[in-house]
C-alpha cells in the first residue's frame, strides 16, 4: 500500500517535471540570440536600467525607467527583473533570455493547474484523465511556435511576467469559487486572487483583464454557483455592477479620450483601427491553427489598415467569422461550457489591444494568453468525440500535433538563437517589411567590425537602400544609411537627407520616426559628422506635425545652439519646451535656470516670458523678456 501511494505521488509530479524539462529544452537554442527591436530602447539604450548593485535607490531608478508607460504604465516589477539581469550579467542577452524562459516554464505549470481545475469543474473527469489532458493542453500552449516571440523577445518579459500573476490569480479565484460551491470557506483564496492581480499590474496593464476572465468563467463553467444562496446572489450583483461601471467608464472616459480621426504618429484613426482588428483576430486564429514559418514573420509594419468593411473584403468576412464564434459561445455556454469559455478567453485576451487605444495593429505576443482559449475549444471538441475515437484517434492526433509543434518551435528557436540567420529569414519571408530590412542591414553593419572597406558595409548600404524605397517605409532605413556612411567616412548624398525629410514632412508618422531622429541627434553629440542644417530641418518638419514632450524641444534647442549654430531656431524650441510644460512648472523653471547657467540669456528671457504669460507658478515676478538680448 505504501509503495502504491509513493508511485501515485511520483506520477503526480512526473508530468509537470517533464513539462518543464521539455519547455526548457525546446527554447534553449534560442538563448544564444541577441537583442531585437524594442529591446534596444528599453534595455540596451536605457542607461537608467544599467545598475551595477542591488541598492534600493538604483533598483527603483531602473524599475521606473520605462518611459513609454508613463505614470500608470511604468511596469516597475518587470523592469526591476530586467535590472537584476543587468546586475548579474551586464548587457549579455543570454541571461535576459534565460530569465524570460524560466518565467515561461513557470507559466506552463500554472496553465496546467488552471486547465486541470477547469476540466474538473466542467467535465467531471477522473483525476488521472484530467491531469493527462491538462498536461497535454499546457504542453501545446508552452511549445506552440507563436510563443517564440514572447519567450525569446526579451522586452516581452512584461507580458509573460504579468501572465504569471494573472494565471495565479485565476487559479486562486477558481479554487475559491469551487470551495464556495462545496459550501466551505473561500475568501482567503479570493483575497489572494485580488492581491495577485494588483501585483500583475506592476508588470503590465494587461492584468486589468483578470476580472473579465473571471466573468467568462462565471458565465460558462461556474454559472455563479454557490452552496449559500446569499453568496450566489452576491456574485451576480457584483458582476452586474462591475459591467455597468465598466461600460460607463468606457463610454464616458475612454472613448472621448482615445477616439480620433487620426492617431498621433499613426497612419489611421480609431474607426479604421477597429475595422482592421476584424481582419487581425482571424489572422491570429490562422497563425495558431496553422503555424507555418511563413505566417509568423514577427514584423508587421507593412500591414495596412482597413478603410471600410469592404476595403478590403476580408474585413467584413473576418467580422462575420468573429460574430459566429461569439454567437456560438453565447448559445453553447451551458451545453458546452469549455468551448464557450475558450471563445470568450480568446476575445478577452484581445480586449485591450484590439480596442480604441492607438497601439500598433499587429503583434504576435498579444496571443500569449489568447492561445489558451483556442486550445480549450479544441480540447472540448476532442472530449466530445465518441468513446472509441477518444481512445485511439484523439491521443494519436494530440501526439502528432505535439510532435509537429515541438519540431516547428525548435527550428524557430534555433533561428532566434542566430541573429544573422533570424534577420535574414525575417527579411526573406517578409520582403515588404521595412523593419525586417533595416534589421538585416544593421546585422551586416555589425559584421563589418568597424572596417570602412569591409564588403559588409556595402551589403548594409544596399539593404538599407532597398528598405528605404519600400512603399510606406518609415525613416528607419534612411537613418541607417546616413549613419553607416558617416561612421565609415563615406559621403552622405543630399538625396538621402531629402528623402528622410520628405517622409517626416509628408509620410505616416510613427514612434520609429521620432526614435530615428533622436538617434541621429544622439550620434551627433557623440561626434558623428552629420549635416546639422539638414537634421534641424528634419526636426522642424516633425514638430510642425505633432506635439512632443517638453524635454524633446529642449534637447533640439540645445542642439541648435551647440551644433547647428542657429540661435533663432533655438529661441523657438525653448519657448515650445515651456509651452509643453503647462502641467510641469518645475521643468519650465529648470529650463530657464539651465539657459541662464549656460549664458544663453536671450533664450532664457524668452522662455521666462512665455512662462509668465502662461501664469505658471513661480514666474509672476520674473523680469520682462523684452530686455533680453
Amino acid at each position: 500500500m505504501k509503495g502504491e501511494r509513493q508511485m501515485k505521488r511520483w506520477m503526480q509530479w512526473a508530468g509537470p517535471a517533464l513539462l518543464v524539462i521539455v519547455v526548457l529544452g525546446i527554447y534553449w537554442p534560442g538563448l544564444a540570440g541577441g537583442f531585437i527591436f524594442d529591446d534596444y530602447s528599453t534595455i540596451v539604450d536605457n542607461t537608467r536600467l544599467h545598475v551595477e548593485t542591488l541598492q534600493p535607490s538604483s533598483i527603483w531608478r531602473a524599475a521606473t525607467s520605462f518611459d513609454p508607460g508613463g505614470t500608470l504604465g511604468a511596469r516597475p516589477l518587470a523592469m526591476a527583473t530586467l535590472a537584476l539581469n543587468h546586475v548579474l550579467g551586464g548587457l549579455d542577452p543570454w541571461g535576459y533570455k534565460l530569465g524570460g524562459l524560466l518565467v515561461h516554464a513557470a507559466n506552463a505549470l500554472l496553465v496546467y493547474l488552471l486547465v486541470a481545475l477547469l476540466l474538473g469543474a466542467s467535465t467531471g473527469m477522473a483525476t488521472r484523465g484530467r491531469r493527462l489532458v491538462a498536461l497535454t493542453v499546457a504542453l501545446l500552449w508552452a511549445i506552440h511556435p507563436i510563443q517564440v516571440s514572447s519567450v525569446l523577445y526579451v522586452v516581452q518579459r512584461m507580458e509573460t511576467l504579468a501572465a504569471t500573476f494573472m494565471l495565479a490569480a485565476l487559479i486562486c479565484y477558481l479554487q475559491g469559487r469551487l470551495r464556495q460551491v462545496q459550501g466551505t470557506r473561500a475568501w482567503t483564496w479570493i483575497l489572494a486572487a485580488g492581491l495577485l492581480t494588483l501585483t500583475g499590474l506592476l508588470s503590465k496593464e494587461t492584468a486589468v483583464l483578470v476580472p473579465v476572465y473571471a466573468l467568462a468563467m462565471e458565465l460558462t463553467v461556474l454559472r455563479f454557483a454557490a452552496a449559500n444562496p446569499r453568496v450566489r446572489h452576491g456574485w451576480r450583483v457584483l458582476y452586474a455592477a462591475m459591467v455597468v461601471i465598466a461600460v460607463v467608464v468606457f463610454v464616458a472616459l475612454v472613448i472621448p479620450r482615445y477616439w480620433t480621426g487620426h492617431y498621433v504618429a499613426r497612419s489611421f484613426g480609431t474607426a479604421e483601427r477597429l475595422l482592421t482588428q476584424l481582419r487581425i483576430l482571424p489572422m491570429y486564429l490562422q497563425q495558431i491553427l496553422l503555424p507555418t514559418p511563413g505566417t509568423l514573420v514577427f514584423y508587421y509594419d507593412n500591414v495596412l489598415p482597413s478603410r471600410g468593411l469592404l476595403q478590403p473584403m476580408t474585413t467584413m468576412l473576418g467580422g462575420l467569422l468573429l460574430s459566429i464564434l461569439v454567437a456560438l459561445a453565447a448559445w453553447l455556454r451551458r451545453r458546452a461550457p469549455l468551448f464557450a469559455l475558450g471563445v470568450m478567453w480568446f476575445m478577452v485576451s484581445h480586449l485591450l489591444t484590439s480596442n480604441v487605444i492607438g497601439l500598433e495593429l499587429v503583434f504576435e505576443h498579444r496571443n500569449y494568453l489568447a492561445l489558451l482559449g483556442v486550445l480549450l475549444v479544441l480540447c472540448d471538441l476532442g472530449l466530445r468525440l465518441p468513446a472509441a475515437s477518444r481512445q485511439f484517434v484523439v491521443p494519436a492526433t494530440a501526439a502528432a500535433i505535439v510532435v509537429a509543434c515541438m519540431g516547428l518551435t525548435l527550428i524557430r528557436s534555433a533561428t532566434w538563437g542566430d541573429p544573422l540567420l533570424l534577420a535574414t529569414e525575417l527579411a526573406v519571408e517578409n520582403r515588404s517589411s521595412a523593419r525586417a530590412s533595416a534589421d538585416l542591414a544593421a546585422r551586416y553593419s555589425e559584421m563589418s567590425d568597424g572596417y570602412a572597406t569591409s564588403p559588409f558595409v556595402d551589403m548594409a548600404i544596399a539593404e538599407f537602400q532597398r528598405g528605404a524605397g519600400l512603399p510606406g517605409a518609415s525613416i528607419i532605413s534612411d537613418q541607417g544609411l546616413i549613419l553607416i556612411a558617416a561612421h565609415n567616412g563615406r559621403p552622405v548624398p543630399a538625396a538621402w537627407w531629402d528623402r528622410l525629410i520628405g517622409k517626416v514632412r509628408n509620410g505616416a508618422l510613427s514612434p520609429e520616426t521620432t526614435g530615428a531622429l533622436f538617434s541621429l541627434l544622439d550620434n551627433r553629440y557623440k561626434g558623428v559628422p552629420l549635416d546639422d542644417a539638414k537634421l534641424l530641418e528634419a526636426f522642424a518638419a516633425l514638430f510642425d506635425r505633432t506635439l512632443m514632450p517638453p524635454y524633446s524641444y529642449a534637447q533640439v534647442g540645445d542642439f541648435a545652439m551647440v551644433h547647428a549654430q542657429n540661435p533663432l531656431f533655438a529661441d523657438q524650441m525653448f519657448v515650445r519646451a515651456v509651452e509643453a510644460s503647462a502641467g510641469q512648472p518645475d521643468y519650465a523653471r529648470k529650463v530657464v535656470d539651465t539657459l541662464d547657467e549656460k549664458g544663453w540669456h536671450r533664450q532664457a528671457a524668452l522662455a521666462r516670458a512665455k512662462a509668465k504669460a502662461m501664469q505658471m507658478p513661480g514666474f509672476g515676478t520674473s523680469p520682462d523678456a523684452a530686455s533680453g538680448d
